[in-house]
């Protein structure tokens, strides 16, 4: 999911773990415990973007690295306090400046979500967020940069512990999500996900991360402080399991609609739609097309009244050796999902269905997930992400809008 769910849930596990030795502290290095899997994506920094995508929620999302990771994480934090770098004000300053500007990330990305969705800025997410990155500041200027922090005792294996399972539910959560998580890297590349909850979904993190906020302004000491972090967590584990009821309802559904229509399948993937568990996709693959509809669970039928026909096109693709590098990358990491258009000239677009399409219907070319696949200046076939560009924007702007509408239950003529 998400980097800010994440370091919600990470944060969580470090306060079960270590939260009556450490206090908040256990709650922070919890939260960076479990960011450490998502540093991942700096790959593309260095790397194609066959290798950057392929690597990410690869190898550091593993179980592999779970088991490893906690073990060499805890040296380093075991010297990071008894060295005495964590009271030093050359090292506070920055950090504070650091936490502080990924907390005005976070709050503008809360922020934009009513804007994607057609509402304009709202005040009772500005406001509240507003008012929290103000106490935020306040907080770390008296009682962390203009103060004498105390010793920090905790033995190692609580250091090991802390780490293991900030990092171990960290690709155990994404599993419920689209894309596919490796976690059986470096032994098999195979890809799990279950996709029964979106990449971002609000009404799973808000109220996981309320919990944990109380928390926090409690005292170690204080029994309450405990029940509020797993009250967070019994919520976060209830929501993915509505979010699995779900998943087997649409695919129901989604069964009818296709038998309703007479169409034949082979197989189809349903998902949920982005910020919500209410609006789902599904897309079945056929012999020479994918077959592609939304069903809301707040319709006001159990039935999905538009499937669009989507062609598969994959003949555009004949002309790719089976074996390129390239033409199996798409392959695996779409699962066979995907359709071809032709682009501009020689390149093509390969656009990955798992992510569907911005609305109920196909419409110009407004897919999710798009691949150019090209030849670069070395004359090899290579990819690039299209997700990006000046159309998809404005889809997605009409989109959102469209999808809480759906959300809401109106269902579009």
């Amino acid at each position: 999911m998400d980097s800010l769910t994440q370091i919600v849930l990470g944060a969580a596990c470090g306060e079960v773990v270590a939260g009556k030795k450490l206090g908040n502290r256990a709650m922070l290095w919890g939260a960076i415990g479990g960011t450490i899997p998502d540093l991942d994506v700096f790959a593309q920094l260095f790397v194609d973007e066959i290798t950057a995508t392929s690597f990410h929620r690869g190898f550091m999302h593993s179980f592999l690295f779970a088991a490893i990771a906690p073990f060499v994480l805890a040296k380093m934090t075991q010297w990071f306090y008894h060295g005495g770098v964590y009271r030093k004000q050359g090292y506070k300053l920055p950090a504070m400046v650091l936490w502080v500007l990924f907390y005005v990330g976070a709050a503008a990305g809360v922020n934009f979500i009513p804007v994607l969705l057609g509402e304009g800025l709202s005040w009772y997410v500005f406001v509240p967020t507003l008012l929290l990155g103000i106490a935020l500041v306040v907080s770390l200027w008296k009682n962390y940069l203009n103060r004498d922090l105390s010793l920090v005792e905790a033995p190692y294996r609580t250091w090991v512990m802390l780490f293991f399972w900030s990092i171990f539910t960290h690709p155990i959560l994404d599993c419920f999500t689209s894309w596919g998580t490796q976690i059986w890297q470096p032994f098999a590349d195979t890809r799990v996900q279950w996709t029964t909850v979106s990449v971002v979904d609000p009404l799973y993190t808000v109220p996981f991360a309320l919990c944990l906020l109380v928390a926090a302004f409690l005292l170690r000491t204080n029994k309450a402080r405990v029940w509020w972090s797993w009250a967070g967590i019994l919520w976060g584990c209830a929501y993915l399991g509505y979010t699995v009821w779900h998943k087997r309802s649409m695919g129901l559904v989604f069964k009818d609609s296709l038998r309703e229509k007479n169409i034949a399948y082979k197989r189809f993937y349903t998902g949920p739609t982005i910020f919500n568990n209410i609006v789902w996709s599904g897309v079945a693959e056929g012999d020479t097309a994918y077959y592609f509809g939304l069903y809301g669970f707040n319709d006001p039928e159990e039935r999905m009244k538009t499937i669009s026909v989507i062609p598969k096109n994959h003949q555009l693709l004949n002309h790719i050796p089976p074996d390129d590098r390239t033409r199996k990358f798409l392959t695996w990491f779409t699962d066979g999902y995907y359709n071809v258009v032709p682009y501009r000239g020689d390149t093509l677009q390969v656009n990955d269905l798992r992510f569907g399409l911005l609305g109920d219907r196909l419409r110009g070319n407004n897919y999710v997930f798009p691949f150019l696949l090209f030849k670069n200046e070395k004359g090899v076939w290579d990819i690039k992400q299209n997700n990006r560009n000046k159309e998809s924007v404005e889809d997605s702007e009409r989109s959102f809008s469209e999808l809480w509408a759906r959300v809401k239950g109106h269902v579009p003529e």
